[in-house]
This record gives structure tokens, sequence and C-alpha cells, in this order.
């Protein structure tokens, strides 16, 4: 099982892991685990995507990987109209999938910075249930959008980040 795939599933489980009361702690590790299970599935698919065949070397590059530089990147992405750095490789869009991986990478990593540093953040099983599906739902779209030209050109956003407009 893919490290993505069992932050989806940790998070599920500390979500649901008493029917009573749910404990805020918890709640918290599930968002943030939730957005991890997409930030690793991207940052994977990117590494896998580059090709490197040296032992070790696509752990190292993984961890260059920004995760500002990346909801950046998401937002150009989820606009309906393209910045021209992307229209250009992409003249035909992006797909609506595509857009939602990008709105709900953004949307995610909120959500964990909430859940992580807002101690006066009342959490409820629902809308973190809600946030674990919608980490779900980007791991599907992925399947369908991957090895596609628009997800090539996304990861590359994602793996150049700033340096991407240069």
């Amino acid at each position: 099982m893919a490290l993505a795939d069992e932050l989806l599933a940790q998070a599920h489980a500390l979500a649901t892991i008493n029917s009573g009361t749910p404990i805020q702690a918890n709640l918290r590790r599930a968002i943030s685990s939730a957005y991890y299970a997409v930030f690793h599935l991207l940052t994977a698919s990117a590494v896998e995507a580059l090709g490197f065949r040296v032992p070790g070397l696509g752990q190292r590059v993984s961890r260059t990987f920004s995760h500002t530089e990346m909801r950046k990147s998401c937002a150009k992405f989820a606009q309906l109209k393209l910045p021209d750095d992307i229209v250009g490789l992409l003249p035909a869009g992006v797909s609506w999938r595509l857009r939602n991986i990008a709105e709900t990478f953004a949307s995610l990593q909120q959500a964990r910075h909430d859940a992580d540093y807002d101690t006066g953040l009342v959490l409820s099983r629902d809308e973190t249930l809600s946030l674990i599906a919608d980490a779900h739902f980007v791991s599907e779209d992925w399947r369908e959008v991957r090895g596609t030209d628009e997800a090539s050109v996304f990861l590359a956003a994602l793996a150049f980040g700033a340096r991407w407009s240069k």
C-alpha cells in the first residue's frame, strides 16, 4: 500500500475512533493526515515522472518540494482563466478533474494549517470526514488524469514552483 493510501486510511481511523464525542487531537491529526495523503500522492507522482533510477535519488528529490510553492502552483491551475505560462503549454485548458485536484490541495493545506495552529478551533467529525472525502476524491481524480499532458505540466509546475514562470 502506498504512503498516500496509508495516510488516508489513518485519517479515517482517527476521525472515527469512537462513536461518542470525538477527541479534538484525533480530528486535528486526521485533517493533517488527509492533507499529507494528497501531498505525498502528488510528490511521489512527480518524482516517478522524472524517472530516477539511482537508488535513493527519488527520495532526496521528493524532500525538495515546497508546500507553499505547491499551493501557489495549484492556485494557477484552479483558475478558470489560466495564466499565460500554463495556457501556452495547454491551450485547451485543464480538465475539471485537474482543477479539482488543484483546488482541493490548496483547501486541504489551509485546513491542515488551521488544525495544527488554531488552538481555539473546535472541529466536528462531519467536517473532518468531509475533508477526508475530499482527499479521497483527489486520489480518484488523479487516477483519471495521471499520464496525460495536463498532468505532466501540473507536476512540473509543482516541482519547480516559483522558478516555473522564469
